[in-house]
């Protein structure tokens, strides 16, 4: 792969590791305000950025495994560790999405109780 098309890739790579990244704590914010539809949509399209890098990740692999030559600078390192942010922002926000539905369930059920019960005192 020439040193050209290297570099075009790693910046394609930092934009998609870095707009995943960046969507998914807007996800994150979504979910925290309740908007647990718009966080799901949001996560899936934070997938299909993601899959967008790897995909190009994997061409690298895939030339290197087959003896091509792969120029390695700093702006491919930086692309690698933008893919990897991208990667565990996703995994990690998802929990954290999950987490907050349940919370939000809690909430809705403790408020149900304290109602139920606050109506038997009167």
């Amino acid at each position: 792969m020439d040193k050209e098309t290297c570099v075009n890739k790693a910046f394609e790579i930092i934009g998609y590791g870095g707009d995943a990244k960046g969507r998914a704590y807007e996800a994150l914010e979504l979910a925290e305000n309740g908007d647990f539809e718009g966080a799901h949509r949001e996560m899936e399209d934070v997938a299909e950025t993601m899959v967008k890098a790897h995909n190009i990740q994997t061409e690298f692999i895939v030339k290197a495994a087959q003896g091509e030559e792969i120029p390695m600078d700093i702006l491919f390192v930086h692309s690698q560790d933008h893919l990897m942010c991208g990667i565990e922002a996703e995994a990690l926000i998802a929990h954290l999405i999950t987490a907050n539905e349940r919370i939000a369930r809690l909430e809705e059920r403790i408020a149900a109780l304290e109602g139920a019960r606050g109506s038997d005192a009167a």
